[in-house]
């Protein structure tokens, strides 16, 4: 079966997951078509020097081919020059050329004859937009020749409108000292990300769309939660899977890319790297690691808000005996459930009131078990507003974690375990945005997050993939969301994961 037979079966006109840019069908986020419309209005205003960044894969090259189809129409020339390790006299050659330009025997000469072709552009009511892609590849010289380009200009107007496009590098270079003159020009710089969870089914129902499927084709819920977290919600990645996913639906003739069909797809793409590969294992195995909640102590709460919690426990004020809370991470054996099963009930009856009878070791004389003599300890320790979270711990943890009046571990049936105390959510809001800020440090600190990143305290995108990756390292669900033993875990970080 040709490619172009497997897209007529599934009713599709052409590919709607292509390899290379297609700007023709270009969807926009709210983010995006902001930024857009701002790049836009820059080059129009002819404002002079815009800064376009963003990893490989995001769509820096399409957005440039969109901008291109907007601009043509409104006596705007460009110039496009994608070849970057064109250096100096040579980069400026190729400007000249894609300007219709002859070359020209020295860099003075260029300039001087560039300057004469961008004035009578001027006078002629005309744009000139000079677009330079992959510009992490140029010179430090070169992009000293850009700055010169910059300069030209009239009274209130730039004449040459430039749009500098490259992977997050670029950002490093535009930071250096001799940089810092063409750095201050920069009067817009869009930073492209990925594609949020929310945003995937959008982009699958748009793409098949606009290719013919007029709503035949469809992507399961549990697919798009899969997908976004094997691509992190890169361009480049999704339409990698999704192409391969629809041979599997041309060949059993069925209309919704489901879970299975977007992990086999995600197995056979080496491209997409070895973590993509485990969150496909880590999401096929999630009926016997689906994580659970007694006394809801996560749910209906944002992921700053739940934040909040971690690290910031007060150390002072008076004495109370905190309600238990029990977040299960992976199921125990029988014996293990029912025993944290029977624990957690007794943990929940305050000092006065009666247990029921299989929660009634202590009371009746018998041993206290590990888990009893470890929650006693904590709530000694305990300040007014605080709880007892308990979590089964990853294999090989344990030893990671440092023991202290606030901490303390316990086995259950060769299983280990970990409790310790930590704030109720409830009250934490005005703390949240301190609290981020320290997940941000601690992820940049083991280089999981991009330490150009600001530290705003907002955990957005980002912070939870830097957080998913950490999860991913210590064996946890690689959800990128908040949860109490990752944040445990995130801050005993001077031992390394085994």
């Amino acid at each position: 079966m040709t490619a172009s037979s497997i897209y007529a079966t599934l009713g599709l006109s052409r590919n709607p997951f292509p390899p290379t840019p297609d700007a023709g069908s270009y969807f926009f986020t709210p983010r995006l078509e902001e930024d857009f419309a701002e790049i836009v209005h820059c080059i129009e205003a002819r404002k002079g020097f815009v800064l376009l960044t963003g990893e490989v894969g995001l769509g820096k090259s399409t957005l440039v081919r969109r901008l291109l189809d907007t601009l043509g129409g409104k006596k705007c020339h460009s110039a496009l020059i994608l070849n970057t390790f064109l250096q100096d006299s040579a980069l400026l050659s190729a400007i000249q050329a894609d300007f219709g330009l002859a070359p020209s025997d020295s860099v003075e000469q260029g300039l001087a004859r560039l300057t004469e072709f961008l004035i009578a552009g001027h006078q002629a009511g005309e744009i000139n937009l000079l677009v330079i892609d992959d510009a992490q590849n140029l010179s430090v010289e070169s992009l000293e020749l850009v700055r010169l380009l910059c300069n030209l200009e009239t009274g209130q107007e730039k004449l040459l409108q430039i749009l500098l496009v490259g992977q997050p590098e670029l950002e490093e270079t535009l930071a250096t000292p001799e940089l810092r003159q063409l750095k201050s020009r920069i009067i817009k710089h869009a930073r492209l990300s990925g594609l949020q969870k929310d945003e995937v089914t959008r982009y699958f129902d748009f793409r098949v769309n606009a290719a013919g499927a007029e709503g035949r084709l469809s992507i399961e819920p549990a697919a798009t939660d899969l997908l976004h977290r094997a691509t992190q919600g890169n361009l480049r990645r999704i339409h990698l899977v999704l192409d391969r996913c629809l041979y599997g639906l041309a060949s059993t003739r069925a209309s919704a890319v489901t879970a299975d069909l977007v992990q086999r797809a995600v197995y056979d793409l080496p491209a997409l790297g070895d973590e993509a590969v485990a969150v496909a294992k880590v999401t096929s195995g999630n009926h016997s690691r689906k994580a659970w909640v007694l006394a809801g102590v996560l749910a209906g709460t944002t992921a700053t808000v739940t934040l909040a919690s971690w690290g910031l426990v007060s150390q002072s004020g008076g004495r109370s005996t905190p309600t238990a809370v029990l977040v299960e991470t992976n199921r125990p054996s029988e014996t293990a459930r029912s025993t944290a099963s029977a624990e957690s009930q007794a943990s929940r009856f305050s000092p006065g009131s009666v247990p029921p009878a299989a929660a009634r070791a202590t009371t009746s004389g018998a041993m206290p078990s590990p888990r009893q003599t470890c929650e006693k300890q904590l709530q000694a320790a305990a300040a007014p507003d605080e709880v007892v979270h308990v979590h089964r711990l990853p294999d090989g943890m344990a030893d990671s974690l440092k023991l202290s009046p606030r901490l303390c571990r316990f086995s259950v049936d060769k299983e280990s375990w970990v409790a310790w105390l930590g704030r109720n959510n409830v009250r934490q809001i005005e703390a949240a945005e301190q609290a981020t800020r320290k997940v941000q440090g601690k992820l940049k600190s083991m280089g999981l997050l991009d330490r150009r990143e600001p530290d705003d305290g907002f955990f957005g995108s980002k912070t939870g993939e830097a957080f998913a990756r950490f999860q991913l390292q210590h064996g946890l669900p690689p959800t990128g969301k908040p949860d109490e033993l990752t944040f445990l875990l995130l801050e005993h970080q001077d031992a390394s994961p085994r």
